[in-house]
């Protein structure tokens, strides 16, 4: 029986003798599948889309290879953090007073090059105030004067960027409560 056929004697059955429409349900009569060999034929598929041994150890050799990567970015990032403050500590530490007849004020007496030379980022971390203001009378060719002797061993966090004026510097320590910086006639003053 062709499908058209079937689909009008499913419309209007009254239109069909009981022996028509049991010809038609005899011929749709389709097989119960067998539930075991289903079974065995799904686990067969599934048997197969496994990975094998090889694959894990790509993945698993894979993982290492990444995390060795990772580990050797982080080294190297920490140490050119380590020998940029060490750089930053070897320029601090030189002799930098010019005023010998005064022990709490120093500065530079810079040449106009060193001055007019590019300015880089600072970042100090855990570092004593008296080193940064030797940093800050490098870059900014001024003269720093402690009247707070206490405030030179004060440790800060601190960062600012090249373009920073030394206003915006004087600005970002005094938010700190134990010091008063004050810049007067390229001379800054610490209280």
């Amino acid at each position: 029986m062709k499908n058209e056929e079937k689909i009008r004697m499913l419309l209007h059955p009254e239109q069909y003798s009981d022996e028509q429409l049991d010809q038609m349900l005899g011929e749709n009569d389709t097989p119960v599948p067998d539930v075991d060999e289903e079974w065995q034929r799904f686990r067969a598929r599934r048997h197969r889309r496994q990975h094998p041994p090889m694959r894990w150890a790509a993945i698993l050799a894979i993982g290492i290879a990444l995390s060795g990567i990772s580990y050797a970015a982080i080294h190297h990032w920490r140490q050119t953090q380590i020998d940029k403050n060490a750089a930053v500590e070897n320029q601090l530490q030189q002799p930098t007073q010019t005023h010998a007849d005064e022990e709490n004020t120093y500065g530079l007496n810079t040449v106009a090059e060193e001055r007019d030379s590019v300015r880089q980022d600072q970042n100090f971390n855990n570092v004593e105030l008296q080193q940064i203001m030797q940093q800050v009378a490098k870059d900014y060719g001024v003269k720093v004067v402690f009247r707070n002797e206490a405030a030179r061993s004060l440790r800060f966090y601190l960062k600012w960027e090249a373009s920073d004026s030394i206003q915006d510097i004087i600005n970002h320590i005094n938010h700190f409560e134990k010091v008063h910086l004050t810049l007067s006639d390229a001379t800054i003053t610490i209280e």
